[in-house]
């Protein structure tokens, strides 16, 4: 629980489902990055574009506008790990050239070049997230351990080291609510070898429906907990928009555990 990381959001949308506009501004965004920096987060994330249920994509050109500015600043006034929360290479190496230092793709890898660019830039952490439509004919577990066997077979293939690699199941994409519900109380199930786990499940519809909660906003102390329960269980990165909750609750259950 002691090595425990927070990943902080940093959504530089109008449209996000959880707080799309707020840190549309490049400014807002910069300024959200450090104050999550300074509540405790070990990772931030930078995106771009939104994948609330029903978005409409912008293009890669687009994403790179947004994202730019925000990478520029807050490499300038942090040290911090600076993720790129995308599925378009050209938007991941234009994020890795500005300093950021880990891919977050929520497609898997799945789009042709981004294992390039993950070559390219050799020091960079690779998250491959689970969202392909589930397999019916699979277990939940069976589907998600043959797609990490999948990334991980490509992975070897060109070369990436194992020490790179982090795996994400993908709480929200493509699941019911049932199989979300298992992938945060049960994340032993849903390990690939000894590979490192990251979980967001931060203001999810899984959330809301556990609090029948349907304001996003509202859904933080839920969303601490759940991260919580499954960081006790094994999961090395959690992925929220509460940073400072996140902290706090990990620092008070290392000291009472």
């Amino acid at each position: 629980m002691n090595n425990v990381k927070i990943m902080g959001i940093v959504n530089v949308t109008p449209d996000s489902f959880s707080d799309g506009g707020q840190f549309f501004d490049a400014k807002n965004a910069i300024q959200h990055g450090l104050d999550l920096a300074e509540d405790g987060a070990d990772i931030l994330d930078v995106g771009g574009q939104s994948t609330r249920p029903g978005y409409t994509e912008v293009s890669a050109e687009e994403e790179v506008k947004r994202i730019e500015p925000v990478i520029k600043g807050l490499r300038e006034q942090t040290d911090l790990p600076i993720s790129i929360d995308t599925y378009f290479p050209e938007v991941a190496e234009r994020a890795l050239s500005l300093g950021a230092n880990i891919i977050n793709d929520v497609r898997g890898f799945d789009i042709e070049g981004m294992l390039d660019v993950a070559l390219r830039y050799s020091n960079s952490e690779l998250v491959i997230m689970h969202s392909r439509p589930r397999r019916k004919k699979l277990t939940v577990e069976e589907d998600l351990h043959q797609f990490f066997k999948e990334k991980f077979e490509e992975c070897q293939k060109v070369g990436i080291a194992d020490d790179r690699i982090i795996f994400d199941p993908g709480i929200g994409f493509g699941k019911s609510l049932e199989e979300n519900i298992k992938i945060l109380q049960q994340p032993e199930l849903f390990r690939f070898k000894e590979y490192p786990l990251l979980y967001g499940v931060s203001r999810k519809r899984t959330i809301a429906h556990l609090i029948e909660e349907k304001r996003p906003l509202e859904r933080d102390y839920a969303s601490v907990a759940a991260s919580l329960f499954s960081a006790t269980k094994g999961v090395e990165i959690v992925r929220v928009h509460q940073v400072k909750g996140m902290k706090d609750s990990l620092k008070v259950w290392n000291q009472l555990n």
